[in-house]
């Protein structure tokens, strides 16, 4: 099973209603041992679920929104940020490490610069698939709830209008990242 090596989302509330920008860069192991990158100050809804719906059903962020993030990011984009560091690596480089953050220690991603970066393409389904494995892989989100958000994203209408953005690794970190929501 994959795992989150960065601990839980920090948000910063943006000017637009219910969007949040990441304070942090986000890093995933895949089951497939590879590592990806989700960069900080990405703009997020969360999950993105219908006002009326969210509403009723308690809201977008009552789960860890990281499954979310990195799902919104990849549909954004139609590509993945995989990192060509290991996990040692990345601790031994000083990009990955424990910062000690209102009395408590947290698992923090430097910036990694963009020569230890690759931008693949990924497909609709391939992101859902990712989606469902970064859910389960949290440990806080029910497998009915998983099954259910993972159905749910069969219907993202905005991947047919996303992707046409291409994702520049020498300003990655520099401008806030817009979310592919508009609702």
């Amino acid at each position: 099973m994959g795992k989150f090596l960065t601990d839980k989302a920090e948000l910063r509330q943006s000017e637009q209603e219910n969007k949040w920008y990441t304070k942090h860069n986000q890093l995933f192991f895949d089951d497939d041992k590879r590592i990806f990158l989700v960069p900080r100050n990405y703009l997020t809804d969360g999950y993105t679920i219908p006002n009326w719906l969210a509403w009723l059903g308690g809201g977008r962020m009552q789960w860890d929104i990281r499954p979310a993030i990195g799902h919104d990011y990849e549909c954004q984009y139609h590509s993945e940020i995989v990192v060509n560091l290991s996990e040692q690596q990345l601790r031994e480089k000083g990009y990955l490490k424990e910062k000690n953050k209102y009395g408590t220690t947290i698992t923090i991603c430097e910036n990694i610069p963009p020569q230890y970066l690759e931008v693949r393409p990924t497909t609709f389904k391939k992101a859902n698939d990712k989606f469902e494995r970064m859910m389960d892989s949290v440990g806080s989100i029910n497998s009915k709830r998983i099954k259910l958000l993972r159905f749910g994203v069969n219907f993202n209408l905005g991947w047919l209008k996303t992707g046409k953005k291409q994702i520049d690794l020498n300003n990655l970190y520099k401008q806030p990242q817009k979310t592919l929501s508009n609702f």
